[in-house]
């Protein structure tokens, strides 16, 4: 079929297997392999992994006609089996086949899942629709989806899918992408740094509308979604910053100890929840921070300003020739190396009998509380370091801290993804990143100084590091 109808472009939106369930056979060859079923030969060339999605690039070649076609695969990997995905993130992948779709060299665009009509009828209603809007200025979502049960019956399922199309299409329209090339990017910077010089960035800088634009789309969540951290507030660094449920990272249980810490669980450009933002420890709350780090396999912990300044330091970092114990605990260094701007530790943490973790801790020296950092490129290398050091230990997390959990952690987390998707795509999108980010943790990137931060340290790393290949 996909042959027949001179198909460029097939959108996946199940997996193979779902709650024990086969949902699709794999037709596609793994990687660098080949496949021949009749007269069809697909080879995979290539495979780029995101979090929430896979693209592949294959090459057919029909041995009757002798012709071979190129053929891109969209697999979206992240759509709850009973659910609906982020629609910000249904959004990010819309636009990745939409690039590709509008350079169409074949007739159609091939969209399936298991049955071919909740999550299908879901995205081909996104995708009509969001055209449509573009084309005319207006959209009737229930005339389209009438019209798509004439050709098939029941596209779109449930309540949940038929809102999840009017969510994904308000973020489509109101959040436009700002993904530029490296070039344009610098372009831009050039010119929101000529503002500056000016004293007219409020007036004039692009930047500036594009950060009130973004405090204008940050969503907005319910007490409700912050029971937690409501509950246990003695064990927050300020009432100002709490956890999201949904993304909390719940300790497991310890007799005489509660689960809470506030920590919340956050997306790389390339792996889900990779990365963890969460307060410092506070002196009464020493032994969750190292369970934390323990439960969710944190191999690289960073602290974003000096561990001097921190009271709760002293209770479990030791020195090189001590052991320290909390609890449960018992901590021990067994490396150290500093730099002019951050110093790297290696500790071994040992809990409940034999079993140990070790884990690098990443100090930044030269971002003070409640201070711009000012050497940029410190920044820039604290981010590189880190990317290092989860090379090495791929499958364990990043945990981030800061006095809050998020001032700070945010532009950390924005630059580390923005590096990700320049060494993935050679483009970058600012914006689009800190909106996903923002989801999970609301109060990330809440000034416009730490957004032009993000820019600036992204701009260092274009400029200087020419093999993006290398983060």
């Amino acid at each position: 079929m996909v042959w027949q109808e001179d198909v460029f472009v097939i959108v996946c939106l199940t997996n193979l297997k779902e709650g024990g369930k086969n949902k699709c056979a794999q037709y596609w060859p793994a990687i660098y392999d080949k496949i021949q079923t009749g007269y069809i030969t697909i080879r995979n060339l290539e495979e780029r992994i995101y979090a929430n999605y896979t693209i592949r690039r294959f090459k057919a070649q029909s041995n009757l006609e002798r012709k071979d076609r190129e053929i891109l695969m969209f697999h979206y990997t992240r759509w709850p089996d009973h659910g609906v995905p982020d629609p910000l993130n249904l959004v990010v992948f819309h636009r990745q086949v939409l690039k590709k779709a509008l350079l169409n060299k074949g007739k159609y665009t091939l969209v399936h899942c298991s049955a071919g009509i909740g999550r299908t009828g879901t995205y081909i209603a996104l995708d009509a629709l969001y055209r449509e809007g573009e084309r005319n200025g207006k959209i009737n979502v229930p005339m389209y989806v009438r019209t798509m049960r004439k050709d098939r019956m029941n596209m779109i399922q449930g309540d949940d899918q038929y809102k999840a199309v009017y969510l994904a299409l308000c973020e489509s329209f109101n959040g436009k992408s700002r993904c530029q090339t490296t070039e344009s990017f610098l372009q831009e910077l050039q010119k929101q740094s000529c503002y500056t010089n000016c004293g007219e960035v409020a007036g004039k800088s692009s930047l500036s509308s594009e950060f009130q634009e973004l405090l204008s789309l940050r969503k907005e969540y319910t007490e409700k979604d912050y029971d937690s951290g409501r509950k246990y507030l003695t064990a927050n660094y300020t009432e100002e910053v709490l956890p999201v449920e949904e993304f909390l990272c719940y300790l497991s249980y310890t007799k005489g100890r509660n689960n809470y810490y506030n920590a919340v669980f956050l997306q790389s450009l390339t792996e889900n929840d990779s990365l963890i933002s969460a307060q410092y420890p506070l002196p009464d709350f020493t032994e969750e921070f190292l369970r934390l780090i323990r439960d969710f396999d944190a191999r690289v912990v960073v602290f974003l300003g000096p561990l001097k300044e921190i009271k709760s330091s002293s209770q479990w970092l030791p020195s090189k020739s001590e052991h320290k114990t909390v609890g449960s605990f018992s901590i021990k260094m067994s490396s150290a190396a500093s730099s002019t701007n951050f110093t790297s530790r290696n500790i071994i943490l040992q809990s409940e009998g034999p079993k140990t973790m070790s884990t690098t801790v990443l100090e930044c020296k030269a971002w003070k509380e409640n201070r711009m950092i000012n050497d940029k490129r410190a920044l820039l290398e604290l981010v590189k370091e880190t990317k290092a050091e989860k090379i090495k230990n791929k499958e364990g997390k990043i945990l981030i801290l800061s006095s809050d959990g998020a001032t700070r952690c945010g532009a950390f987390c924005v630059v580390y993804n923005a590096l990700e998707q320049l060494s993935m795509d050679q483009e970058v999108d600012i914006f689009t990143i800190t909106r996903q980010l923002q989801i999970r943790r609301p109060e990330f990137v809440s000034t416009l100084e730490e957004y032009q931060l993000c820019h600036e340290v992204v701009a260092g790393f274009i400029q200087n590091d020419s093999v993006y290949a290398n983060f």
